[in-house]
């Protein structure tokens, strides 16, 4: 390598060191997660924390998780909400799970919510039918794209938590055989369009 090459590398090493310096100065202060604003009981609901496999516990190390049974009436429901700004990689495409659980899709049915549209799908496994559904939110908008949680993510870090809200994964399962009836159970808990 020429003299010209080893400054360029140098300079390059120096900016690099520089910028990261800089992130970390300039970072927003940590703040809790939204996720924890989901109540545990209301008008008509109540829930109660279900506690993570050792599995779950090494996939979500420091994300914020919350796993919660709820009960709406006859409905009854698993909610799983993870923010993953304190680990990137806790957060990936739910449907890459279920088929490592040993799941089969059976059905995927795109399904409009408020602020945009949820993916509901029908797993089947061992004879066992259940029913989930699951979107990401930044508060405003909500999708499916595991590519578009990305880039938000991405832009949230690039800009030091100012672009937007940290967007978060949520989840809901049916329990058991009983079907997961979406409508009603998103016009009854209205709270996750807060999230």
């Amino acid at each position: 390598m020429n003299s010209f090459a080893y400054r360029l590398l140098w300079t390059g090493l120096c900016i690099v060191i520089i910028l990261g310096i800089i992130f970390d100065i300039c970072r927003l202060p940590a703040e809790r997660s939204r996720i924890h604003a989901i109540p545990f009981t209301g008008l008509g609901f109540a829930g109660v924390d279900i506690p993570l496999t050792s599995s779950e516990l090494s996939i979500y190390r420091k994300a914020e998780v919350i796993k919660r049974y709820y009960r709406f009436g006859s409905d009854e429901f698993v909610l799983i909400a993870i923010d993953g700004a304190g680990n990137r990689h806790a957060v990936h495409d739910p449907m890459y799970c279920f088929r490592g659980a040993g799941w089969q899709i059976r059905n995927k049915t795109l399904v409009p919510i408020q602020g945009g549209e949820a993916l509901l799908l029908q797993l089947e496994k061992d004879n066992m039918i259940r029913e989930t559904a699951y979107w990401f939110s930044n508060g405003r908008q909500r999708h499916t794209s595991v590519m578009r949680y990305w880039l938000q993510a991405t832009l949230r870090r690039i800009t030091l938590g100012r672009s937007d809200k940290e967007p978060v994964l949520i989840m809901l399962q049916s329990v058991e055989d009983h079907a997961l009836n979406l409508s009603e159970v998103l016009d009854q808990f209205g709270v996750l369009f807060d999230i």
